[in-house]
């Protein structure tokens, strides 16, 4: 084992905060490059990167790990590896709630919004719920077409496209009717 990285073990260990931050800045782009290809949504993927560092660090000050046949880098990913399978492993069912927005996010003072807005807003309160579900987790809350298919009823991916190419059809008629 290098010196520089014995050093930073035992800093890690030590509980060394400063440690612990070149860990995070040293790996950040090469673990992002690493995942991107399993973890779509950037959000999910930045989550999943400190929930990673977080563990690394606490494995190393609870339980003093000491790492002998691999790097710190190499452990690191393996965490992020393993987390990012347990996180998309089997359907991830939804409730409706969290795919409806709540009220609250919603509550947009009409006098803030321009003609164009309140038609869109108008046309799409007509559009029907699935429509309406699957703008939100696409257009929303930024979500691919494969994890709206663990996430919905579709049977395919291309069934979404389609889907959601008639409901934006559907809008644009309804707005300018």
């Amino acid at each position: 084992m290098e010196k520089k990285e014995a050093q930073l073990q035992k800093r890690l260990r030590d509980g060394d905060r400063k440690a612990l931050e070149q860990v995070y800045i040293q790996y950040k782009d090469a673990f992002v490059a690493y995942l991107s290809d399993r973890v779509i949504v950037r959000d999910q993927l930045e989550d999943l990167y400190q929930d990673t560092v977080v563990s690394l660090f606490q494995n190393f000050v609870l339980k003093q790990l000491e790492l002998e046949s691999s790097s710190i880098k190499t452990y690191l990913f393996a965490i992020g590896k393993n987390k990012a399978a347990a996180h998309f492993r089997g359907p991830q069912l939804v409730s409706r709630e969290e795919i409806e927005p709540k009220e609250a996010i919603y509550q947009i003072e009409k006098e803030n919004l321009s003609e164009e807005q309140l038609a869109l807003k108008k046309a799409f309160e007509r559009l029907s719920d699935s429509c309406r579900q699957l703008l939100r987790l696409h257009y929303y809350r930024g979500l691919t077409d494969k994890e709206i298919k663990k996430m919905t009823d579709y049977k395919d991916i291309n069934t979404i496209k389609s889907s959601r190419s008639r409901c934006l059809k559907k809008l644009k008629s309804l707005i300018h009717e």
